[in-house]
């Protein structure tokens, strides 16, 4: 890929997530600064890419104390990469109201992989106490995606 600049900035961001990820913590739930790149990035430059993308930088996350399950993280962005790859160049096909849906629909999918593998006990014994953790580190992500929204819409991303 001919845009060093691009990735540079992704493994800026992962030292970005690495060190607010304890300031930023309410209770036990942490916005993840990483799978809003990963997002930009799938929708800039593909599925291939984004594939490509969510899986190094997985493997990063991976290597640090940040998470407890080993290949949860590449799996995860893997699969946030590749499926906001598929709406590049779709913003103009699709209703504004679909296309937003859809890729809020596919964070939101991105935690529940990652609640489920990581919270499979509590899903088994508590439903309910599964789907408010599922919830609210969904909605303390969409937080900060929505925030950055008003600076970087993703209707305006090259290829959207």
């Amino acid at each position: 890929m001919k845009d060093a600049k691009t990735w540079s900035l992704l493994v800026l961001i992962f030292i970005f997530q690495y060190l607010l990820s304890d300031i930023l913590t309410i209770r036990y739930y942490q916005p993840d600064f990483i799978v809003i790149y990963i997002l930009y990035f799938g929708l800039y430059f593909g599925p291939y890419y984004g594939v490509i993308a969510g899986f190094c930088i997985g493997l990063l996350v991976d290597f640090t104390p940040m998470v407890s399950y080993f290949g949860i993280s590449p799996l995860a962005y893997s699969l946030t990469g590749f499926l906001a790859g598929y709406l590049q160049n779709k913003y103009n096909r699709l209703s504004p109201f679909v296309f937003h849906s859809i890729w809020i629909i596919i964070i939101a999918f991105h935690f529940m992989v990652f609640t489920y593998i990581k919270y499979q006990l509590l899903f088994e014994i508590d439903k309910l106490q599964f789907i408010f953790r599922w919830f609210a580190s969904f909605m303390y992500t969409l937080f900060f995606l929505l925030v950055l929204q008003y600076f970087f819409p993703i209707k305006e991303v090259q290829n959207a």
